[in-house]
């Protein structure tokens, strides 16, 4: 993403596309992983190899000023975070589809993607997640190199 405001369209939009809910940041990192490396030029947003893979270093600020916004509430539950779209976080979603998908031609493919990581993912755990071959390739780097 070539911008700094467009990082923030795939954490909400990923959100949007799980039904307005993803339970634990472990999963969530790793399904807007999944995406950046479907969907994008992988050095428009990086992420760092951490302990359980690859890890978007920009995550808790940018939840939480999806949070701030009124877009976004996050919960801990028993040490996990669950993570939920407002109303107006929801609209917002709505409308960024429509506006980018007539501003950005390579928009509704980014959409699409998301929709298909929805679509496997959605009932999967985070540590589900982490065994599939795009993270576990991740994990093969070095720990703290961009990934």
């Amino acid at each position: 993403m070539k911008d700094e405001e467009g990082k923030n369209h795939p954490h909400l939009l990923m959100l949007d596309g799980f039904d307005g809910e993803v339970d634990g940041e472990l999963k969530y990192q790793k399904i807007l992983y999944k995406y950046r490396v479907n969907a994008l030029e992988e050095e428009d947003w990086g992420f760092t190899r951490e302990r359980w893979g690859p890890t978007d270093p920009g995550f808790t600020e940018i939840m939480q000023s999806l949070e701030d916004l009124n877009l976004a509430e996050i919960d801990e539950n028993d040490r996990i975070h669950i993570f939920r779209l407002t109303n107006a976080g929801e609209e917002v979603a709505d409308g960024l589809k429509r506006g980018l998908s007539k501003l950005d031609p390579g928009f509704s493919s980014r959409v699409q993607t998301i929709m298909g990581i929805a679509e496997t993912d959605k009932d999967r755990s985070g540590s589900e997640i982490v065994e599939d071959e795009v993270v576990q390739d991740a994990k093969e780097e070095t720990e703290q190199s961009q990934v």
